[in-house]
């Protein structure tokens, strides 16, 4: 605690002046020192300077305490999505703000709304609050820092900026296990962003290393989300019978913690199971249960529509998926955003209109690709290109969407930096 800073606050609150409450104590220079914490004041001023003010510093210390510990508990209900008790322990926060900004919690405050944001899904507010706090960067602890580059990979991550936020991770590593019983969420971003970069073998090593940390601290729901992302990985490393299994266990631990979302998620990977093994009357039946859990028009939704979609085009029931999709398409009001544009492209495909859609994906799809769209269908949209051009005899056309191609898998395979300036490929 901040003694310095709290004496600022209660003499502020107790309607005094510098010069009311140092009188005979000590001088008004000196005591601005002390409450900006430029100096040390001997004990036997500060005990003067709190009796005058009516405190007590060990009563100051259980206050301070107390605040650190719900500081503690709102981040942990955070950790465990529960947004219900994040917003009451939020108001008990808010009602202490006022002191909270004098002492030196106030930057972990700051950072823990950040966090806050993130579990609503408040982008807006998020990226607000962090250009205000970014300026204090200079100021915050060690693990004041390891939270903000945290949270920063996590808000990229949401993004579906998965190079930059795994940048922000990587900086961090060494501290991760120093903190892990502080914030226990590093290891799961960390093996979520390492599958979607297509990275099975690590994003498998540090969902152990992450189921570990939640087991430790009793996360059942994150520990049912990593089993999760274990299947998934699974299922693209061609271990059918383990992702399977640890799908059931997903379905069951859904149903035991009665969450719609899991058991909707749960059955859409099933359904891509399935896809990946060549079975599709399976792959449909469960993709079709997970859209009957899923709120039509989201981002989820979306998502288990274009698998479905895919998954007709790949058995040849073309006319389906176009028909499937373009009712989706109607519904759509922002023609612009990466969700749209990938259904179309899936539309155009399932339409049999190459020439439309060899346009469509140059024009929108490529711009997408880098950060935006499914890795797999990025690849196969890169080659589908190339081959078009080929087809067309243009071979210089055809050879610079395939070194655009290779270089793309290159870079997320290694992961240097931002994978291709697709937007400028785009203009040829």
């Amino acid at each position: 605690m901040s003694i310095g800073k709290v004496i600022y606050y209660h003499r502020r609150k107790q309607n005094k002046t510098q010069e009311q409450l140092c009188q005979g104590i000590c001088s008004v220079t000196h005591l601005s020192k002390i409450e900006n914490n430029v100096k040390e004041a001997n004990p036997k001023t500060l005990q003067l300077l709190c009796e005058r003010l009516h405190i007590s510093i060990e009563e100051e210390n259980k206050k301070s305490e107390l605040v650190k510990h719900k500081l503690d508990i709102f981040y942990e209900t955070m950790e465990r999505l529960n947004q219900e008790k994040a917003a009451h322990f939020l108001k008990e926060l808010q009602e202490c703000k006022e002191y909270v900004h004098c002492t030196d919690m106030i930057y972990l405050y700051e950072l823990y709304m950040l966090r806050y944001y993130l579990l609503l899904d408040d982008f807006s507010a998020f990226e607000k609050s962090s250009q205000g706090i970014h300026k204090y960067l200079s100021k915050f602890t060690p693990f004041e820092a390891y939270v903000w580059n945290l949270l920063q990979a996590i808000y990229y991550g949401k993004k579906e900026q998965f190079s930059q936020a795994l940048l922000f991770l990587t900086k961090i590593e060494e501290q991760a296990e120093q903190y892990q019983a502080r914030i226990s969420e590093y290891y799961y971003f960390r093996s979520a962003l390492h599958g979607h970069l297509c990275h099975y073998s690590l994003s498998i090593h540090y969902a152990y290393k992450a189921l570990h940390v939640f087991q430790e601290t009793n996360n059942l729901l994150r520990m049912v989300h990593i089993k999760m992302i274990l299947a998934v990985n699974f299922i693209y490393i061609g271990e059918f019978e383990k992702g399977k299994e640890k799908l059931g266990h997903t379905l069951s631990d859904a149903e035991m913690l009665q969450d719609t979302e899991t058991k909707a998620l749960s059955l859409h990977n099933l359904g891509f199971l399935y896809y990946r093994q060549g079975k599709l009357g399976e792959s449909l039946d469960y993709y079709s249960q997970a859209l009957q859990h899923k709120e039509k028009n989201t981002a989820s939704y979306y998502i288990t529509i274009s698998y479905l979609a895919e998954a007709l085009i790949t058995f040849s029931q073309n006319e389906k998926a176009a028909e499937l999709l373009s009712e989706v398409l109607d519904s759509f009001q922002d023609l612009k955003s990466p969700r749209y544009i990938e259904l179309k492209i899936l539309y155009l495909e399932a339409s049999g209109a190459k020439k439309m859609l060899i346009q469509y994906i140059i024009k929108h799809g490529l711009p997408i690709i880098e950060h935006q769209m499914n890795i797999d269908r990025g690849m196969k949209y890169l080659q589908m290109v190339a081959s078009y051009y080929e087809e067309k005899q243009d071979y210089a056309s055809a050879n610079h969407y395939l070194h655009i191609c290779n270089q793309y898998l290159k870079n997320l395979l290694t992961n240097i930096g931002s994978p291709v300036d697709l937007k400028i490929a785009a203009v040829r």
